[in-house]
């Protein structure tokens, strides 16, 4: 089938979303590129409110697809399949892009031939109202062998989905947006960084963000795996991004306000210690020799 040009198809996976979903929906509707469709993929929700709410969305750019539960790589694949555009925009169900975040981003893309996917910066907030940041540098694949560089929402070309054999569906546990950036990169497209905050990221109880940092040894080691050609080939890169990651924690630990803290309430201990340690300093070896020769002198007597 004929991609439609300058035509951007956005996937919106939704599992149990329905909260969150028309704030998403109206992120999309807000942008001032309006050449796009909107799929939303109900991937076998089995929430009542949300069933509902999906059901009663009415928009001539907007088509709601239903399938079984399949976790987000087979819910983004079956948008996909689906899709008509040239480009491809994938939101989560409980995020927001910004309203220019397209028409900063498709320009990237149709004037840089070498750059397959456009990411940018992204605000993280909670139910609380706190708000923190997340950069991404993008890069090419050996950018992506120690840490993910792009956000799980980006803008690519619908080739690189299919260079890549699209997303991959076992992968149920995280990471699965990884995975497929290092597919894209490793087949020699370079991923595009927009250096502003385009992007807002929802903080909940059980978002990813706080699921998967116990499961990143095991999802680790199956990147590594799939992808061990590529990680092979940058394996100096590996070690010194790694213990580049290292330093920088490190350092950022010797700058906390509570490492300041605990060096100066500590730092008067030590100093007792060590007039203690002083003041009970063993005998020295030039005292030990004095005394062996005055014991010799005295039994010679």
């Amino acid at each position: 089938m004929q991609r439609e040009k300058d035509f951007v198809s956005v996937v919106i996976p939704c599992y149990n979303h329905g909260a969150y979903i028309g704030d998403t929906l109206q992120s999309v509707l807000n942008q001032t590129y309006h050449n796009y469709e909107i799929i939303i993929v109900d991937d076998g929700s089995d929430d009542l409110h949300t069933r509902v709410v999906l059901d009663e969305i009415d928009h001539p750019k907007v088509t709601v697809l239903r399938k079984v539960n399949g976790h987000v790589s087979s819910a983004r694949n079956h948008g996909i399949k689906f899709s008509k555009g040239e480009y491809i925009l994938t939101l989560d169900a409980d995020d927001q892009f910004m309203p220019d975040f397209l028409e900063k981003a498709v320009p990237i893309l149709k004037k840089r031939p070498e750059i397959g996917v456009v990411t940018c910066n992204a605000y993280i907030f909670d139910p609380k109202g706190n708000i923190s940041t997340h950069d991404k540098k993008g890069g090419e694949a050996k950018d992506f062998l120690t840490v993910n560089n792009c956000l799980a929402s980006a803008l690519f070309r619908y080739q690189c989905w299919q260079e890549a054999d699209g997303y991959d569906e076992t992968m149920k546990n995280g990471y699965e947006d990884w995975d497929f950036w290092l597919s894209v990169t490793s087949s020699g497209w370079l991923i595009h960084s927009i250096p502003e905050y385009l992007y807002r990221y929802r903080d909940t109880p059980n978002s990813m963000l706080k699921q998967v940092p116990e499961q990143r040894p095991e999802l680790m080691k199956r990147i590594v795996i799939k992808h061990e050609a590529v990680f092979r080939e940058n394996i100096v890169a590996v070690i010194y991004s790694k213990e580049l990651k290292l330093q920088h924690s490190k350092n950022k630990i010797i700058k906390s306000l509570a490492y300041r803290v605990g060096t100066a309430i500590l730092s008067p201990l030590r100093l007792l210690f060590a007039l203690y340690r002083a003041r009970r300093k063993p005998i020295t070896n030039h005292s030990e020799q004095q005394l062996v020769c005055y014991e010799k002198k005295t039994l010679s007597v």
